[in-house]
Formats: structure tokens, sequence, C-alpha cells
């Protein structure tokens, strides 16, 4: 029973009778300490130590991390996000992190979590993930808390507190296509005929007519709104409103309306206007002003205000064109309906996808013609219908 074979390092039977190799780890003081370790046989042991040399000697060993996983991602999401991403983005983090992982698996060891841990979470979530009881969470929200997680994990291999990312070959469940709900030609003339007059005409058409989202739309101020009744007209889309939690000061209330950049980098872009919205746009501004004079309110820049000169909140917005649609009798759909009726309406007229995609700020082409296949496939058949005339 020698103290050391070939290759293998120092290993030896301890008081105990355990088998026990030892290893001299270099540190970065350029001193060395001592890592035991254990195995029922000196093969188990010997097996161990040379994986371990062989990571040293390859630069790829990594001491394993005491740090739990709640606790890393609790350092993470303050050092890394808290100032990089958008504030709704971090209100989701933080959700995912203190009410989905601490108490499932946020108690693992960043060395002892793995692949298969990862996925087992997941499919409990997939399953039974909503924190009301009533069923699983979906899989966008199962793709966004991966995605986070991801995240975290890699920033962890980059500073060496793991050697890998537990969480890469995951998989998640694939995602349902959502019910892409938008208004007919008729429920949509009917619509037109029922805001004339109305508080939100102008805000309705700019939605219909230009595709752009709730939060784009209620952040719109006047100085990106070029109107030019004798040339081109458009808008340009840089900001956003949202009602987020406050992070910042939470002692002003739990929540509150937050200006940020459009969600993607794509988002930020310029839309060219009818000449009607034009019109109605340029009309709409003197009104606006006038009624600011004649109430005694400060002037502000944004397109879209209150009665008191204020930021629409997006829950009353979504409220009153609810209602509106409501009192019309109008099949009810959310103001998100009115961006996939452009859309829509569009691909109809004959805009190409291409188009389209730039308007909407979508990531690419093919994003959009999937989102909006319902529509490009009916007009596949009337398009092939007109091909009988060379028969």
């Amino acid at each position: 029973m020698g103290r050391k074979g070939n290759n293998e390092g120092s290993i030896y039977k301890d008081k105990q009778g355990r088998w026990r190799g030892l290893v001299s780890l270099p540190s970065a003081d350029g001193k060395y300490k001592r890592k035991y370790i254990y195995g029922k046989t000196r093969k188990e042991v010997s097996e161990k130590v040379n994986e371990l040399l062989n990571q040293i000697h390859t630069k790829t060993y990594v001491e394993p991390c005491k740090t739990n996983l709640y606790n890393w991602l609790c350092t993470w999401i303050d050092t890394y996000c808290k100032n990089e991403v958008r504030m709704s983005t971090y209100v989701n983090y933080e959700t995912f992190i203190h009410k989905h992982i601490k108490d499932k698996i946020g108690g693992y060891r960043l060395c002892d979590l793995n692949t298969v841990i990862i996925q087992q979470f997941y499919n409990e979530k997939a399953k039974n993930g909503k924190l009301d009881g009533s069923g699983g969470l979906s899989p966008k929200t199962m793709k966004n808390m991966h995605d986070m997680l991801h995240r975290a994990l890699e920033k962890a291999v980059q500073l060496n507190m793991i050697i890998k990312n537990p969480s890469e070959y995951t998989v998640l469940p694939k995602r349902k296509k959502a019910e892409m709900r938008f208004f007919t030609v008729d429920e949509q003339k009917q619509l037109q005929e029922a805001i004339k007059g109305q508080r939100l005409e102008t805000a309705i058409l700019l939605c219909l007519y230009t595709g752009v989202r709730q939060g784009e739309l209620l952040g719109l101020t006047w100085k990106n709104v070029h109107l030019d009744m004798n040339g081109q007209s458009y808008i340009r889309i840089v900001q956003t409103v949202n009602r987020t939690k406050n992070i910042y000061a939470p002692e002003n209330g739990k929540t509150g309306l937050f200006i940020s950049e459009p969600k993607t980098p794509h988002s930020i872009r310029t839309i060219p206007l009818l000449s009607d919205i034009a019109e109605k746009l340029s009309l709409y501004r003197e009104e606006q002003a006038q009624y600011f004079v004649e109430n005694a309110l400060p002037q502000t820049d944004f397109v879209f205000t209150t009665k008191t000169g204020k930021l629409v909140d997006p829950r009353d917005f979504q409220r009153d064109f609810k209602l509106l649609l409501k009192k019309n009798n109008i099949r009810e759909i959310n103001v998100h309906g009115l961006r996939h009726t452009f859309a829509t309406r569009a691909l109809e007229s004959g805009m190409s996808a291409k188009t389209l995609s730039k308007i909407l700020g979508h990531s690419s082409v093919g994003f959009t013609l999937d989102t909006y296949a319902h529509v490009t496939d009916a007009l596949k058949v009337e398009e092939m219908a007109g091909l009988n005339g060379f028969l």
C-alpha cells in the first residue's frame, strides 16, 4: 500500500481506513493549498486525482463555488442588470428570482447545479408554475425566465465561479402560437365611425394607420412628429411609456409610469403618415394647444395626455378603449389588436412583408411573415387563382 502510484499524486488510507488523495492546488498568490479527495477504492480516488491534475495542467480547474444560486442571482441582478436592462425587464427578473427560483432550486450551490436539476425545475414550472396555482407558466414566460437564468450562469462562468453553464442544454416547452385578434374591414369601419369627435379619436386612428404599440403611442412627443402638408409627414418612435414597479423610489408608490427606450433597437424607427392622418394630427395639435391655454395648464410635449395634461396611464387607455367598444357593440379586442389590424390591412393592400417589418419594428421579415401567416396564406390562394387565366 504505497503512498503514491504512477501519476496519481498522493493516495493513501487515512486513520479511519478511507482512501484519500492529496493534490496541491496553485493559488493566485503563488502559494499552494491542499485539496483532499475521498473514495471507496484506490482506483476511484486515483481517477479523481488524475482528472483534477489534468484540469490543473490544462488550466480548466475551477475551485468549487460555495455560493448558492439564489444569492448569486441577487448579486447578479443588482450588479449587472439594474442599470443595463429596461425597468420592466428588471421587475420580471425580480419575480423570477424571488417568487419562482428561490424556494425551488435557489438553495443549490452553483457547483452542484446541473442540467437535470434545472430541467426538472422547468418541467414543474411548465406544469404548475403560476403563483395563483391556476396551472403552468406560459411558454413565453418560461423562455424569459430561462434567458435570465442562462445569462446569470454565463456570467458565473466568465468569473470562473463554475466551469460550464448548466442551463445550456435544457429543453423548453414549445411556444403555442397566440390567437391573432384583429378587426375585420367592416368592424374597422364601424370603429372609425364610432370614434368621430371622441377624445380617443386621433390616438386610435394613429394606431390603426401606423401599427404603433400602446406604450409607443403614449410616449410619442411632438418633437418626434414631422407634419408637412406639401410633402412627406412621419413620426419617429424613440421611447415608450409603461407602468411598472418603482424600484428606485418605492416610497413614492409601488408602481409608477416610466419612460424608457423601446424594447429592441429595431423598435426605434420612422413611420410615414398618410396625408389624412397627418391632417388629423395637425388639427389635433391646434386643439390641444388651445385647450391647455384655456385651462391654464403647463404646456407639454407629449402628443396624448390626460385632461389635466399628465401622462396617460396605459391601464386607463386600455380601459377607455374597451368601454368605447362595448358602448358601440363592437367585438372586444385589446389595444394591441389595433396594431394587428394595421398589419393585416397593410398586407391585404399589397404592402411587402419587408416594408411592413420595418414599420412595425420587428427584428426580421421572417418574424413578420410568421406572425401574420393567416394573411399571407390567404393571399397565396388569391394570387395563385390569378394564374387560371394562363391555362
